[in-house]
């Protein structure tokens, strides 16, 4: 067995997919990621509710693109494929949707491919989302998905590891260009423009704590949100905090935390 498909049984390096697993109430995940997931919610209280408000805007995403007869879907920076992820959502409303999972990072990669071994219709490839062309250009996510015809684009855990310095704008509209007309593109994005003085301190001592996990976590006002979305009509009700996209009964949370206030989301239609 390669290095990469053992990588998920390291019981001593926490992993960022993991983690997230963690904060869902995944199985997926060790006693090192649920040691630095704690260690990240002392300094951010908020933080698993957090993941499951970002977690509830994907799945009304998707059912939301279900209804405009999207069945194929695109998920970029995704983790691992668990805990009511995208074809969880997809795959119970159409067993026919296909989903293509899309991580960098080894580690989630292998242990999702395990995870997706006995579903034809929803594959995980490695591959880094900031570079569209070569998503696109990857052989498996060709044979999943008919990139003549309309996307899903989720994009719920990327731009918030893309910094200005990286033209976050500039890599949106790569994948406006790259997609058929009548996709979607669904984001999120972590903020701290509505948080309290206290809440705002908290957010910057969650983002040092991820240090040694991954590279860097960026948050954005609402206007650099807006500004994402440049090209493509927003879908109703525009960008939004996370819980108050489209809220459903079935998906929703409560919203008495105050990460309520710690995400953006929004859906752009491609023209």
């Amino acid at each position: 067995m390669s290095a990469s498909e053992t990588a998920h049984l390291d019981p001593e390096t926490p992993n960022i997919a993991r983690i997230y697993d963690y904060y869902l109430g995944g199985a997926f995940n060790l006693p090192a990621d649920r040691e630095r997931a704690d260690r990240i919610k002392s300094v951010l209280p908020g933080m698993e509710m957090l993941a499951r408000f970002n977690r509830g805007f994907l799945r009304r995403a998707v059912a939301y693109l279900l209804d405009q007869g999207i069945t194929q879907f695109l998920d970029l920076g995704s983790g691992l494929p668990t805990a009511g992820n995208t074809h969880e959502v997809a795959q119970a409303r159409d067993p026919r949707a296909k989903v293509v999972y899309v991580d960098y990072e080894p580690v989630a990669v292998a242990l999702g491919r395990r995870i997706l071994r006995a579903n034809p219709g929803a594959v995980m490839v490695e591959a880094d989302a900031r570079r569209p062309e070569e998503v696109f250009a990857h052989p498996r996510v060709r044979e999943v998905l008919d990139l003549s015809r309309p996307l899903g684009v989720m994009m719920t855990g990327v731009m918030v590891f893309v910094g200005d310095h990286e033209d976050p704008v500039g890599l949106m509209k790569s994948y406006r260009d790259l997609c058929a007309p009548g996709s979607h593109i669904a984001l999120s994005q972590l903020t701290d423009e509505c948080a309290d003085p206290e809440t705002k301190v908290q957010v910057r001592a969650m983002v040092e704590a991820y240090r040694g996990v991954i590279e860097q976590l960026y948050v954005r006002d609402r206007a650099g949100v807006e500004a994402l979305f440049e090209g493509m009509p927003l879908v109703e009700p525009g960008v939004t905090l996370m819980p108050d996209w489209r809220p459903h009964a079935d998906t929703d949370i409560a919203t008495g935390s105050p990460a309520h206030g710690l995400g953006y989301a929004a859906v752009g239609r491609v023209d």
